[in-house]
C-alpha cells in the first residue's frame, strides 16, 4: 500500500484547503472519472438527493467536518455539489484485527482508488486532538487513524445509502475522544441525530478495544473477542498506546499523532 502525505493544520476550512491544494489534480480527475459513469440528467437527479439527505446531515450534525468539504472545494477548484456526492457514493470495506493494543487493518480498495490514499496528519486549531489517518485525497473523513490521546479507530463496514458514510463518524471519534467510552457514548449522539449503518473497530492505549455496530442512527457495542488477532498480510498497524500508525508497503512509513 502506498500514499500520499499530508500534514492539515489549522481550522477545519483550512484542513480542508491544504488537503485540496495538495492533491488538486488528484481529485480533478477522480471527478471527472466519476462524472462518465452517469447521463446529466440522472446525476443531476442524484446530486439533488445527496443534498437532500447525507449532505444535510453532514453540514447540520457534523459541521466541522462539512467545514473541511468545503474547503477542499475551494482549493482543488472543484463543486462542491460533487464532493458531496462523492462522500455519498464512496464505499470502502475494510477488516481489523486486534491483539490487545496493537490494531492491524486491511482495506478492499477498488484499482481507481488505490492513488488516492493518503497519509494524513490533522492538527487541528482548537476543539479538537491530532491525530494521524489513512484517507482518500477527495474526501473528508478516514479509513482508519489514531490520535493524540491513544484513540485509534478503523472502518471496517460502511454501507451505501442515504445515510453518511461512517467515515465521518471514525473522524468524529478521532478529532473528539481522550477517553474510549466517552467518545463511543459522543459517536451514540451523533448517530442518533445524522445516521450511519455500518461498523467500526475502536481501540484505546491500555488495550480496551470494542466493536461498534451501527444500523440508521443506532449504535450497539460488542465485544472483539471474534475479531481475529492477526491478519496473513496486513496494509497497516495502528498502535494507540504509541500513537503511531504505520503503512505496511515495504518501505514502513510511520506517523506519530503529536
Amino acid at each position: 500500500m502506498t500514499a500520499g502525505e499530508l500534514v492539515a493544520e489549522g481550522a477545519p476550512v483550512e484542513q480542508g484547503r491544504a488537503q485540496g491544494a495538495r492533491f488538486a489534480r488528484a481529485i480533478a480527475a477522480e471527478l471527472a472519472r466519476e462524472r462518465k459513469k452517469l447521463p446529466w440528467l440522472a446525476r443531476r437527479t442524484l446530486v439533488r438527493r445527496v443534498r437532500e439527505t447525507s449532505a444535510r446531515a453532514v453540514a447540520t450534525q457534523l459541521p466541522w467536518q462539512r467545514e473541511r468539504i468545503e474547503g477542499i472545494a475551494l482549493d482543488a477548484r472543484v463543486g462542491l455539489a460533487e464532493l458531496e456526492l462523492a462522500e455519498a457514493c464512496v464505499r470502502v470495506q475494510g477488516a481489523a484485527f486486534v491483539d490487545g493494543a496493537r490494531l492491524q487493518a486491511s482495506f478492499d480498495l477498488p484499482n481507481a482508488l488505490a492513488p488516492l490514499l493518503v497519509l494524513r496528519t490533522s492538527r487541528p486549531d482548537a476543539g479538537g486532538f491530532p491525530s494521524v489517518e489513512l484517507a482518500l485525497a477527495h474526501l473528508a473523513g478516514c479509513l482508519c487513524g489514531v490520535n493524540a490521546e491513544g484513540i485509534a479507530v478503523i472502518c471496517t463496514r460502511d454501507l451505501p445509502g442515504e445515510e453518511p458514510s461512517l467515515r465521518f463518524h471514525a473522524q468524529e471519534l478521532l478529532f473528539r475522544a481522550r477517553d474510549l467510552d466517552a467518545g463511543i457514548d459522543h459517536l451514540r449522539r451523533r448517530a442518533s441525530y445524522a445516521g450511519g449503518t455500518g461498523t467500526l473497530v475502536a481501540a484505546d492505549a491500555r488495550g480496551e478495544s470494542r466493536l461498534l455496530e451501527f444500523a440508521r442512527g443506532t449504535l450497539e457495542v460488542r465485544d472483539t473477542a471474534l475479531v481475529p488477532k492477526h491478519a496473513k498480510s496486513p496494509q497497516l498497524e495502528l498502535h494507540p498506546g504509541e500513537r503511531r500508525l504505520s503503512l505496511l508497503d515495504g518501505e514502513r512509513r510511520e506517523e506519530i499523532a503529536r
